[in-house]
């Protein structure tokens, strides 16, 4: 009895076409085996892969093995071009094929390599299905070549924050914002894995794969297909340029993942978060490596904070063991009072321009996107003056007594990292380092 080996093939393009569907194929192929007394000794199916092409086709080299295996004595498939639509491609297989005997036969259009008259005409049909395949993909380039020229969208996916507007990527307004935040909220933790946490709920992509996929894709400042300005951008460079510095520094250096004060630290020169980062340094010939919290904005390739000093994690725990204390139960100074007054004029101020942007936008002064980018920064601002008044309006000494007479410097020392994690944050809101090195405590 022959053996035969089914082989099978459709390409993207062509899997909606219910008669070259992969069913259609395999069903006409194996019904040709049973009428012709054939046994089946292989089915092969290459499943959304172009015929013009031999890397991706994994089953065509199976079935190239069993050949060679001397397992097969027939190959039948539906139509020459699932076969092959490369003619060097065919002639360099056909050259295996004949080499261990082994014929082929296409079923619905009786092409077969069984004689020499076969084979000729097999050659001629492949010589013009290649010609064709060249002739389409020229048009498609062409056609490519004017999207570009134009502007509009190619084909891929479309990254959150756009939308397809007159067959261009333009901001979706709705959207737009929060991408925006997404690359605001990695500058400010340092961390892919926090970035999707604090964002979800906006409908995002909801790995880090996806997130960094996102925060690494340039369309966002408006480059694609390697042409600047080809769409409108929702990044600006200088903000997407210190995302990528950063995402290079965190590859570059080995990651601690149980920061133990990650998310409480911040600089007091621009009262931004600070990030946790790792930092060698070699000890009696031997590397030691040793946590410490840094103001990435200094590392931004144009810093924007003159920050440069970093505070190391062990030193910082032994500091507040030592004065949690005093620093839990000290007066509120006479000159933190002044600053207090301060912020609340900076505030009160603010919330003046806030309320004359809204009747510029009402009289038609400004467009809406000035009026957004306007609103968004003096929201950014009143932010930033809240939290700092924080540090300055004393705290709920009850919610650290216990703690503090608990003798913390005897026991702990011999917490794990976990929970002293959990220990701090149940006390503490934030923690100010600067370069002038001075160290101050919002408790909760």
């Amino acid at each position: 009895m022959i053996r035969v080996g089914i082989y099978c093939r459709v390409s993207t393009d062509q899997q909606a076409n219910e008669g070259d569907s992969i069913q259609a194929q395999l069903s006409a192929l194996e019904k040709y085996a049973h009428d012709h007394n054939y046994e089946i000794a292989g089915t092969f199916i290459d499943d959304g892969v172009s015929g013009t092409l031999l890397d991706g086709r994994d089953e065509l080299q199976r079935l190239l093995e069993e050949v060679k295996k001397r397992n097969i004595d027939l190959i039948i498939f539906t139509k020459l071009d699932r076969y092959f639509r490369n003619l060097k491609h065919y002639l360099n297989t056909q050259e295996v094929l004949d080499e261990f005997n082994v014929p082929w036969i296409a079923i619905w259009e009786h092409y077969e390599t069984r004689s020499p008259q076969g084979r000729l005409m097999v050659s001629q049909m492949l010589a013009f299905a290649q010609f064709e395949a060249e002739q389409t993909g020229q048009r498609i380039n062409q056609v490519f070549a004017y999207k570009k020229s134009q502007h509009e969208v190619l084909s891929g996916k479309i990254p959150y924050g756009f939308m397809i507007r007159d067959k261009h990527l333009v901001p979706d307004p709705e959207k737009a914002d929060i991408a925006r935040q997404v690359f605001q909220t990695y500058i400010e933790t340092g961390s892919i894995c926090e970035t999707l946490k604090l964002m979800q709920g906006h409908g995002l992509p909801k790995t880090q794969r996806a997130i960094k996929w996102m925060l690494t894709n340039r369309k966002y400042i408006g480059e694609a297909y390697g042409i600047d300005g080809y769409l409108e951008p929702i990044i600006d460079r200088q903000t997407f340029d210190t995302v990528q510095h950063m995402l290079k520094m965190n590859v570059k250096r080995t990651q601690v993942r149980n920061y133990i004060f990650g998310g409480m630290v911040w600089c007091s020169d621009c009262g931004r978060k600070m990030t946790g980062t790792s930092d060698v340094i070699k000890y009696k010939g031997k590397n030691e490596r040793y946590k410490v919290y840094r103001c990435m904005y200094h590392y931004r390739p144009i810093p924007t904070c003159d920050n440069t000093k970093g505070i190391n994690e062990k030193k910082l725990e032994k500091y507040l063991v030592a004065n949690l204390k005093n620093l839990a139960f000290a007066d509120v100074k006479a000159e933190d009072k002044k600053k207090v007054k301060s912020y609340e004029k900076q505030i009160a101020a603010t919330e003046k321009k806030m309320s004359r942007l809204k009747e510029l936008y009402v009289n038609e002064l400004i467009n809406l996107d000035e009026y957004k980018r306007d609103m968004a920064s003096y929201k950014a601002d009143i932010e930033g003056f809240k939290e700092r008044l924080k540090e300055y309006e004393g705290v709920d000494k009850t919610a650290l007594k216990k703690l503090v007479g608990s003798r913390l410097d005897e026991w702990y020392w011999t917490l794990n990292e976990s929970e002293k994690r959990e220990l701090w944050a149940s006390v503490i809101d934030k923690i100010y380092y600067g370069s002038d090195k001075n160290i101050s405590v919002i408790f909760r």
